[in-house]
């Protein structure tokens, strides 16, 4: 029983000895772009809408310490169908890489791009649908 005590007391200690290097280290981390894109179309046209999201990113070598987000959103509602185009330019970086060097190793910067495309035909705002069925059309 004794031996049981003393391995996990043991095991707590060794433990706690791995972490200790970490959390006494400051934290530092790579540069990180994230670009969200949301395009939403509900058209009353049989016609697809025409979506597009063009993204390009850019950092500075070893880039340290930084972030840059960009959230868009663009909302098409009518009996037509939509077009939605969006351009995105996200640079990241820093002037003095220094902070690199004190870590002893390099990174790239972390890039995450997000685009939800949603396009969905919607008979109540289709004139002719909605004449087919007797029913007026008001857009």
């Amino acid at each position: 029983m004794n031996f049981l005590k003393f391995g996990s007391l043991f095991l707590l200690f060794g433990s706690s000895l791995a972490v200790m290097p970490i959390i006494s280290s400051p934290a530092d981390a790579s540069c990180v772009m994230t670009d969200v894109s949301l395009q939403v179309a509900v058209r009353g046209s049989q016609t697809p809408s025409n979506q597009s999201n063009d993204v390009s990113m850019g950092s500075t070598d070893n880039c340290w310490g930084n972030n840059v987000t960009n959230l868009s959103t663009q909302v098409y509602v009518g009996s037509g169908h939509g077009n939605q185009g969006r351009t995105s330019q996200l640079f990241v970086g820093n002037e003095n890489n220094s902070n690199s060097s004190i870590s002893g190793f390099s990174t790239p910067a972390i890039q995450t791009q997000i685009s939800v495309p949603i396009d969905v035909y919607s008979p109540a705002h289709d004139p002719d649908f909605m004449d087919s069925l007797g029913l007026p059309f008001q857009p």
